[in-house]
Order: C-alpha cells, then structure tokens, then sequence
C-alpha cells in the first residue's frame, strides 16, 4: 500500500475552532457533543463520488481515493469525512494520523447521517489508545453516543470498560448486560470474553462452567465461520484460545495456523501475538528472524503490545538486539496509550537509565499505567512512592533542631 504525506491546511484549519471547542465542552460538562446537529445533505452526485473513492480503495488507488475524499471532506460532506477519518486512522494513501483522524472523525459526528454510530465508535477507539488525561473516560462517552446512534459493536467495548473499571468504576452487572448484548448481536469475540469470566469466576463473581461452555460453544462457532469468511480479528481470537488452553486443550500449532492466518489478513495485534508465541518456545534462529520480522510489522502499525515488546527486547540486548533503539519504541507505545510502555519507561526515568533520572516523570507514566489498570504499573507506583515516603523519612530525621544559645 503507498502512503504519502498530505498537507490538509484548508479543512483542518476550518475543523480546528469547532474541534478545540468540542474538547473543552468534554472537559468542563462532560458531554461530548453540542446537543445539535447538522443533517446530512443529500446530494446524488456527491454521494457518486463518494462511491468512486470508495471504488478506488478496493482496487488499491489508496491515493486518489484519499484525494477525492479530502475534495469532498472540504465540502464538510459528513459520509466523506468519516471515510477520510479511517484513511488516516489506517494510513489509505495518507500518512497515518490518529490526531488528524480524531479531528475529522470529530467532525463527522456533528452531522446526523448513515455512519454517524460508527463514526462514534471509531473516536472510542482512538480515545482509548490515548494517554491524555481523561481519554478512557472520553471514549466510554463515546461509546455509549456509538450505541445511542443504533452502532451495537459498541457492546463489545462497554463491556470492556465496566469489567476493567476503565473510564468508570467497574461495574459487573453493567459489563455481563453489554456482553449478552453483544452476544445476541453477533460479536462472538466478546461471547468469549463473557465465557472465560464465567468459566473462572473472575471479580469474586461465582463461577458457572455450565454456562460459561454455551457462551463459549456458540462464540467458537461464530468466530470459524468469521475467520474461514476472512475476519482476521475472528482468526485472532481463535489463535488465543487455541495458544491458551481455553475451553479446550492447548494446541499451539492450531494457534499457530489462526495467528499467521490473521495476521496475513493484516492484524497487527495477531502479529503481535504470533512473534511472541514463536519465542516463547525454542525458537531456531530462523523462527527468531521471522518473530521480529512480525513484531516489527506490528509496531510499524503502531500496535502498542508490539512497540512495548521490541522495546523490552532491546533493553535486554536480546538476539543481538541494540539497547539504544529501545527508547523509541518504549516512546512510541507511550503515544499510542499501551501501559506496559508507561511502566518501562517509568523505570527508566526512575533509574536514569537511557534518560535522565526524573523521578517526576516517572511517577506520572507509572500513575497513568495504574488507571489504566495496568498492575505492573501498579506495583511500580507504590513502590517508587514507598521509596520516596521513605527517602523523606530519612531526611527529616537527619535534620536536627538548632538549639539557641545565651550570650554571657
């Protein structure tokens, strides 16, 4: 796929006023929408052209399909700007941009059209791989705006949100109703999630294997007949049951056969997966190459499991690794919100190690890591202020009272 840098001055300094605007509305009420909204125009000969890009990506012209779509976007075509969104998010003849993608997609939701659910959806899932304060609480928002739009999927990640207490206090009676929902409206991916929480009785919540085998049952299926259609997430999946054990015996060559399946599709996150599943064994020095060759695909799209992944391996030197590259992508996983790199890069300001030592920093990527839910992160947190608490300690007994003397 090419990619080229496009510079989009007229739209984006057009969008820049509403946007800011938006974000402050998010941070003083709340709300992550004006209560109005514009409709979307109906025009046929736009909604042409929007067909003709939309032609052009599936023949791989990711290009002038970007240059169409930025045409129409300019126009302030809501359709247009949400396909013009995924393009950045996913780098489809452009440069890939999240904040650029956040901005217009942000746009696009102003309008009430076709994808506006979606439109919703994907700005949940662009907040969620933020590390800006308040994101997880801004994509939940988004969230339940993508489902209020009649977009079901986004039961897959409310249930995500209230079972880990992202964004919200957990709430388990909340995530067991948006897993059923998600369920019922075909998202067998979620299906196991729901399966494994009932199969180990997670949060204190009284395990029910006998349910837990007819969620499972039915997601398996489900996801088969996804991944045989060409859903590398579905192939995903099934990879991570089959790698894990889950509701069957291990089996790491099926894992294997779904993880390259998915990531052939284009799944970084089975990329990801797959790389660290060919070293956790005794790789050959060719399984070893073909690991970091997958990890390294992943990380260049941006996948934050990756990035933190081929940071710890520099920062060990392993397979001949150099530690000095280890920064960047540690940095990289940071940007794209993934806790492990908060934690790793938390250790190193903490040591001085790569950095210089800032404890300062330290403390606020471990604490962002920690909301997150994130327990290395956790455990670093505690014990860098434990470490600081008693630092303090310490000076303060070592200081003395100076007693006065009388002069005679």
């Amino acid at each position: 796929m090419s990619k080229i840098s496009k510079k989009q001055p007229l739209w984006k300094l057009m969008l820049l006023g509403s946007v800011f605007g938006l974000v402050g509305a998010v941070a003083l009420s709340g709300n992550t929408m004006p209560e109005k909204s514009r409709s979307e125009r109906i025009d046929p000969t736009i909604e042409e052209m929007i067909k003709q890009a939309r032609g052009l990506q599936k023949v791989g012209r990711w290009e002038a399909a970007a240059d169409l779509l930025t045409q129409l976007a300019n126009d302030g075509h809501p359709v247009a700007l949400y396909h013009l969104g995924r393009a950045f998010k996913n780098g489809w003849g452009v440069e890939a941009d999240h904040a650029q993608s956040r901005l217009i997609f942000m746009e696009a939701a102003r309008y009430s059209f076709a994808f506006r659910g979606e439109t919703a959806y994907e700005l949940g899932r662009l907040f969620q791989r933020s590390s800006g304060e308040r994101c997880a609480e801004i994509a939940l928002q988004w969230f339940h705006k993508a489902l209020a739009w009649d977009y079901p999927k986004a039961h897959v990640q409310l249930a995500k949100h209230y079972e880990r207490g992202i964004g919200a206090e957990r709430d388990l009676a909340k995530a067991f109703h948006h897993y059923e929902k998600a369920a019922i409206a075909g998202y067998p991916s979620s299906t196991i999630n729901y399966a494994r929480i009932l199969q180990t009785g997670r949060y204190g919540t009284v395990a029910n294997p006998e349910r837990a085998a007819f969620w499972a049952s039915r997601a398996i299926e489900g996801l088969e007949k996804k991944a045989r259609d060409g859903s590398a997430s579905s192939a995903k999946t099934l990879g991570r049951i089959y790698r894990d054990g889950e509701f069957m015996a291990v089996d790491r060559d099926r894992a294997r056969e779904w993880f390259l399946r998915s990531a052939e599709l284009g799944d970084a996150g089975a990329m990801h997966d797959l790389g660290l599943m060919i070293l956790s064994g005794t790789p050959s020095e060719a399984d070893i190459q073909d690991s970091l060759k997958w990890l390294r695909l992943a990380a260049e799209a941006e996948h934050g499991g990756a990035l933190t992944a081929l940071g710890r391996l520099h920062l060990k030197q392993a397979h001949d690794l150099s530690e000095d590259k280890a920064l960047d992508f540690l940095k990289r996983g940071v940007e794209v919100g993934h806790p492990g790199a908060m934690e790793e890069l938390a250790r190193l300001y903490a040591t001085g190690r790569l950095v210089p030592q800032d404890r300062t920093k330290a403390l606020d990527l471990a604490g962002k890591g920690a909301d997150r839910g994130h327990q290395g992160s956790a455990r670093l947190l505690k014990k860098l202020q434990e470490m600081d608490a008693a630092n303090l300690s310490i000076i303060e007994r070592s200081v003395k009272p100076v007693s006065s003397k009388k002069e005679g």
